[in-house]
Formats: C-alpha cells, structure tokens, sequence
C-alpha cells in the first residue's frame, strides 16, 4: 500500500511537470505572436509564465519568455528594466543542463547577447556593443540549424555595419551589409532581402548617393508587391515584410527630413505610419516626426494638436525621448507665438521626465549585466576545469585499472607459459631417456649378437681342428652351428628395438628403392648405427671381403653414384 501511495506521487508530480511545461510553452507562443501587434497583451503573457515558472527547472520556453520580455521593454524605451530580464535569461541558460538545450554546443544563447548589444548600441558605447555583437557571431557559429544560424549570422553582420556606418567607415559598413545580403539569399526570406536592401539604402543615404538611394528602394517595392501578390493568408499588414517595407519609408521621411524638405518628408512618415499601424512600437516615433515636419512647414496648429495628441497616447513612463520631442515642438510653438504661461508647464514637464537618472539607471543595470556576466564565465570555466581535471583522473584510473589487469595478466600467461615450458621439458627429458635406454639395449643387443658369433665362429673353428670326432658328428655340429647363426628370432627383436630408436627408417629407405631384400634393409640398419665392416662382419657372421661386396650391391639398388658414400647417404636419412 505504501509502495502504491509513493508511486502516485511520482506520477503525479512527473504529469504535473509535463502539464506545466506544456501551459509555459503555448504562453510562450502567445508572447510571440502578439510581441509587434499588441506588446501590453504579450507582457499579460509573459508575466503570467513568471508567476508559474519553477526556476529550479529551466527550459527553452521559460528562457525564451525571459528574452522576449526584455525584448518588447526594449522597444518600448525601457533599456534598464529590459537589462534585468536579459539578465535573468542568460542564468537560466547556464543552469539549464547541457544534454535539455537545443543548441547543445554554444556558450550563452547569441540572440540575448545580440540585444544586450543593441542596449549599448542604443547608448552609443559602440566598442562594447561590437564585442557582444562578436560573442554573439561565435555562438551563432556553433549553431547546428543552418536556417536559424545563417538568420542569427545575417543579423549581426547587419549590426556590426551599423556600428561602422556611424562611425563614417562606410566602405567597411558596406561589406558587412553585403556580407549580410549574401547570406540572406541562402534562406531567400524577401522579408530578409527586403530589409538587406533598406540597410544597403541607408548606407548610401549618409553618403548622398542619391541615385544608389532610389535604385535600393525601387528594389524594395519590387520585393514587397512580390511577396504582397504571393501571400495568400490574411493579415499580409503584420508580417515582417510589411513591417521591413514601413521601415524603408520612415528612413527615407527621415532623410528628407534632415534636408529639411518637410512636405516630402512628411508624406514618406504618414505612408510608414499607414504601413506601420499594426506595429505600436513604431508609431510612437513616426507621429513625434510628423509633429516636427508640421512645424517644419510653420503649421502650428496642426503640429500643437497632433504633439498634445501624440503626448496623451504615449501611457505611463515609456518612449520617453519621444515624450521629450513632442515636448520640444510644443515648446517651440509656445516660444514662436510668445505664450509664456504654456512655455514653463512645458519646460517643466521636460524637467520631470529625469532623462539623467534614467541613463544612470540604465549605466548602473549594465555594470551589474556585465558582472554577472563575468561571474558567469567564470563559473564556467571553473566548472569546466573541474570537468577536465575529473575527466583526466577517471582517464588515469582507468589506464591504472588496465595496467593492472594487464601485469597480473602477463605474470599469470607467464606462469602458465613458464608451466608448459617446464612441463614439455620434463617429457623432453624423459622422452631422450627413453630414447637412450633404447639405445643401449639396442647395443647391447648388437653386442649380444656379435660375442655370439664370435664364440659360435670359436665353436666352428674347434670342431674343424678336432681329429677324434667323426665326420657325420662334425658334420651335425657344423650344420646346427649353422642354423643358430642363421636363426631370426633374435634379429626380429633388433630389428624391433632399431624402429624404436630410429622410427620410420625403413619406410625411407623403400621409398629411394623397392628393391631392397630384408637382408639389405638389416644391412643398413647396421650402417645407421655406424658400425664398421668388421663389426658388420662379426654380426652377420660373415667375411670382411662379403661386407664390402654387400656395401656395393646396396649402393647400386640406391642407385648412389661413384663418389657418394653409402654409409653418408644413410646417416642423412
């Protein structure tokens, strides 16, 4: 029953975690789809994962909703507050363990440190931007999804011209806004190219290259009516390409506007806020322009109606520095009709928005940012060192645990080897004992046969001096003499005891010649124990002069040649 009750839990934990992650995940695409159109409505979202998330288990959803957050903050002008979200993202990026991430092989996810960069961008700290935008590139480099890397990729380069482009290095500008169009054609989004060409227009507008300047926009328009005529699902007024097509306008309204041509100006900012309608982020700043082109034209009212205007539709304490410029036309229209009263509320209200203390705000988060980031290196590195130096030990146990199997392996082969040595030694020894003992009977028995017939050829030669005897007694003794000389029972046991000591002997010798009588074959025998003729003789119970006859009549059934020695020839057998 315990065990049951234990088992629940478990499950009902591990279903609730899937059931939370879950709810996270479509917040987080609820944030995404409403970030542009309607921000207020994607931070409800967002602020909604924050109150459900566990920390303690971060995810990909739980640290996209963090970065997008501090996205739509950025946008709406509030680089300080949006520091701390990207802040919080990256933490839960390096708490995140390894083997959960999508990108397994980056650092810090680059699209945080690519904004993080925009802040200091935003804040004119161009070297600080271009190295988070350069940690952002290497990352975006270890990217295994080709499309979004080359997405990430195209992005910095665009970036990173931005920030030569107000520098004045054009030139250089230029090849990171190609190098950023190159790429771009790989995915062939024309939203993508669309906005290439506009960074490409803008580059020749601070140049004056107005011929360069018409060429990129006509492209533009191209793009866009290609992609408008193309799309089939509605609201073609959100996506990205329109968003890109307003941006061309508001730079070329912003252009002119420089030159001071403010009708011309001002029609390029009302067709950009037409376009831009379903993109709040953007009309804050379109608006406080055309407030500006009217003034401009010295249409007061209109440029007072429509700042004031512009004034009440900016809620809370957001885009301030368009606030602020909406505050400065009025202050303009006041000075230029001398209405005093209105000119200091005006100045007041300028006074009120405390521009300083918001950059000191945003100064002090960075700082805190960048020491967090700092730290959060460091632990890296140091947990990195830890993994390396763990790595290193398991390596080095391991190595020892095989030097160690290996030693007791090689000294347990050794003893065996060391065994078998001993082993085939002692049936060596006991073998060549054999082997000799047979030997010395087979001598002895030569011996035996040789004294034998010494004393029977002792016998014969007594009986054939003898007088007394008569001639059928001698004749009977010699005969059975004779026989004894000639008997086989003796010479079959030698030649018994010669197979033994020389196995295979006579096999060898049939082999060189069939012809070979029995008698020729013992005859040998005796030749391979390197007995002489002598002692041939005395075996055989034979004459010297016989031996020899015998030697040469084998030496021709051998077929051996004259300068061949048969007694050579059968030694090599």
């Amino acid at each position: 029953m315990r065990l049951c009750f234990i088992f629940l839990i478990c499950c009902s934990i591990s279903f609730g975690q899937k059931d939370l992650n879950a709810e996270i995940e479509s917040l987080k695409d609820s944030v995404l789809k409403y970030k542009l159109s309607k921000p207020d409505k994607a931070l409800d979202f967002g602020f909604e994962v924050l109150k459900i998330a566990d920390l303690s288990n971060p995810t990909e959803s739980l640290i996209a909703v963090y970065y997008r957050i501090g996205e739509i903050l950025f946008y709406r002008g509030l680089e300080a507050d949006a520091i701390g979200f990207y802040d919080q993202s990256l933490k839960l990026f390096e708490a995140m363990p390894i083997n959960k991430r999508k990108e397994r092989n980056i650092n810090l996810p680059p699209w945080v440190l690519l904004n993080i960069g925009n802040i200091y961008f935003k804040n004119n700290d161009y070297d600080k931007a271009k190295l988070k935008y350069i940690e952002a590139l290497d990352n975006f480099n270890l990217y295994e999804d080709n499309i979004n890397k080359n997405f990430g990729l195209s992005t910095v380069y665009d970036n990173l011209g931005s920030i030569e482009e107000f520098k004045g290095d054009f030139k250089l500008a230029e090849k990171y806004y190609n190098k950023a169009y190159e790429i771009r054609k790989k995915n062939n989004k024309i939203e993508d190219l669309l906005y290439s060409e506009m960074r490409l227009m803008i580059l020749n507008m601070g140049q004056h290259k107005m011929f360069n300047v018409n060429k990129h926009f006509i492209e533009i328009e191209r793009l866009y009516n290609q992609e408008q005529n193309n799309y089939s699902d509605k609201d073609f007024s959100k996506t990205y390409t329109t968003r890109n097509y307003g941006y061309a306008y508001t730079h070329m309204g912003n252009y002119y506007f420089k030159k001071n041509e403010y009708k011309v100006a001002k029609e390029f900012f009302e067709k950009s806020l037409d376009l831009l309608s379903d993109f709040p982020f953007e009309l804050p700043f379109i608006q406080s322009k055309i407030a500006d082109c009217y003034l401009g034209l010295k249409d007061y009212e209109k440029a007072m109606s429509l700042a004031k205007q512009n004034i009440k539709s900016i809620k809370l304490n957001l885009y301030n520095k368009e606030r602020e410029n909406n505050f400065k036309v009025l202050e303009k229209i006041y000075s230029e009709k001398g209405d005093y009263n209105n000119l200091i509320k005006i100045k007041d209200s300028l006074l009120n928005i405390s521009k300083a203390g918001f950059e000191i705000d945003i100064l002090n988060k960075m700082s805190d940012l960048e020491t967090s980031i700092v730290l959060s290196k460091k632990t890296s590195e140091i947990n990195e060192s830890r993994i390396t130096y763990n790595t290193y030990l398991f390596v080095l146990i391991t190595c020892f645990i095989i030097l160690v199997f290996s030693l007791v392996t090689l000294r347990l082969n050794f003893n065996l080897q060391k065994e078998k040595f001993t082993k085939i030694l002692n049936e060596k020894i006991i073998i060549e004992n054999d082997l000799n003992h047979k030997k010395v009977q087979l001598l002895n028995k030569s011996n035996f046969i040789s004294q034998r017939n010494k004393n029977l050829n002792y016998l014969l030669d007594i009986i054939n001096s003898s007088k007394n005897k008569s001639q059928n007694d001698l004749y009977e003794v010699k005969s059975k003499v004779k026989d004894l000389l000639r008997i086989e029972n003796l010479n079959d046991r030698f030649e018994k005891h010669f197979e033994d000591v020389y196995p295979g002997f006579f096999k060898k010798l049939v082999a060189v010649s069939n012809n070979l009588t029995q008698n020729d074959l013992r005859f040998c025998a005796y030749l391979k124990m390197n007995q002489n003729t002598s002692e041939i003789a005395q075996l055989t119970g034979v004459s010297i002069r016989t031996v020899e006859s015998k030697k040469y009549r084998i030496k021709k059934k051998l077929n051996l040649g004259k300068d061949q020695s048969i007694t050579s020839f059968i030694h090599g057998l």
